[in-house]
């Protein structure tokens, strides 16, 4: 008998600014070491042990990034299985607070903002195809 997946929750965050008169989001390339390595994604991570998704999605933008952001909506939740998990994002829209600093890769191996019409350029891991896709039509 199989061993039932592990079911992990995620805290994903889409930060929209204007840059060049263009709606961009930011992306970031998970490092190649790392499950699902070297695919584009929102930035966030593993909601930990009594921490909100909210609260997550703060502290995990501060450690990968080093950008301060609040959430301004929420999207719905997001299962999909992968061999090794059933993984559940929670998504939200977010805003980079007032002297937050650029991004830097701290804990990512790179990081652009793209174009909102352009996010289906990148490699998103598969449980982000139809967020990008709904990202994508809210913002263009």
């Amino acid at each position: 008998m199989a061993e039932p997946c592990q079911q992990v929750d995620v805290a994903i965050g889409v930060l929209v600014e204007q840059r060049d008169a263009h709606t961009c989001v930011l992306i970031a390339r998970r490092k190649h070491d790392a499950v699902l390595g070297g695919y584009w994604e929102l930035p966030g991570g593993k909601i930990e042990r009594g921490e909100s998704p909210a609260q997550c999605l703060i502290r995990e933008y501060e450690e990968e990034l080093g950008v301060t952001v609040e959430t301004t909506s929420e999207l719905p939740v997001i299962t999909f299985h992968y061999d090794h998990a059933q993984v559940r994002l929670h998504p939200f829209f977010c805003r980079r607070l007032a002297g937050s600093a650029e991004p830097r890769n701290l804990h990512v191996a790179d990081h652009r903002w793209v174009k909102a019409a352009n996010l289906l350029d990148y490699t998103f891991p598969p449980a982000n195809d139809a967020l990008m896709r709904q990202v994508r039509d809210i913002l263009v």
